[in-house]
């Protein structure tokens, strides 16, 4: 048996103000134009709520720093090395690209990384797969900052969910509806930002003109998690997939 190719996709965030670590999140790679992007919420790079605007650190703290812990495959082994972008730039400009239409009411924004070519950890961009209602999707990320074996790598841990509102509406937000579906599951802080796969190991496809089943592990990228509705709650926000690419192609 070997490690899940997903287990690894799922990138660790540290969030600093200057030196000081003010959060652990989650984040992952697509790869458009010969060019990759790391993908994360909105609300880990201003370090506020992205509905409320509220502060998210006690010390009321901004980050301008995001740690980024990047796999690299060397021969037949991984290895990971530890990045550190700057999130805003000499005259005060984010360096991050939001939505063109909704822009920060969307909870995503994409990173360009520069000088980075491993495109095996890079999700597909151009899935547009639909999941069903009640259906089982899986959240990999990085709950409370958790590391399997921070020894070795990055490991995601995968948090299991099942999707709870008709995931083909929009959502409404503060009166607004937004691109958006609830998924029910057990999530904590540090898995925002995490992508949200459905993963099916007996090749079972549920596709919208019946089921198909395939002869290996069927794997299709859904959305991103962007954390829990309130803290009472297990009902969590999962922006859709299709979101992402139009960010991208907002990059000027």
């Amino acid at each position: 048996m070997k490690i899940d190719i997903n287990t690894i996709k799922s990138i660790y965030l540290t969030v600093y103000f200057n030196n000081t670590v003010l959060a652990n999140a989650t984040g992952f790679l697509v790869n458009y134009k010969e060019e990759i992007y790391l993908i994360t919420n909105r609300h880990v790079v201003t370090g506020r709520n992205n509905e409320t605007g509220e502060c998210l650190n006690s010390k009321l703290s901004i980050p301008n720093k995001l740690g980024v812990c990047l796999p690299y495959k060397i021969d037949n082994s991984i290895c990971w090395k530890q990045f550190v972008l700057e999130l805003i730039d000499e005259d005060d400009n984010i360096k991050w690209i939001e939505h063109p239409k909704y822009k920060g009411k969307v909870d995503v924004i994409a990173l360009k990384l520069k000088d980075y070519g491993e495109r095996e950890f890079c999700y597909n961009l151009m899935t547009n797969y639909v999941v069903n209602i009640t259906s089982q999707v899986f959240i990999i990320g990085y709950p409370y900052g958790l590391n399997i074996n921070p020894h070795i790598g990055k490991f995601g841990i995968w948090t299991s969910g099942s999707v709870a509102s008709e995931p083909i509406l929009d959502l409404n937000i503060k009166g607004e509806q937004l691109p958006v579906f609830l998924v029910d599951s057990k999530t904590r802080e540090g898995q925002s930002g995490s992508p949200v796969i459905y993963y099916n190991l007996n090749g079972i496809d549920y596709e919208r003109n019946g089921i198909s089943i395939y002869s290996g592990t069927v794997i299709h990228e859904v959305g991103i998690y962007s954390g829990r509705i309130n803290k009472d709650s297990d009902l969590g926000y999962v922006w859709k997939w299709s979101l992402i690419k139009e960010i991208i192609e907002n990059d000027k």
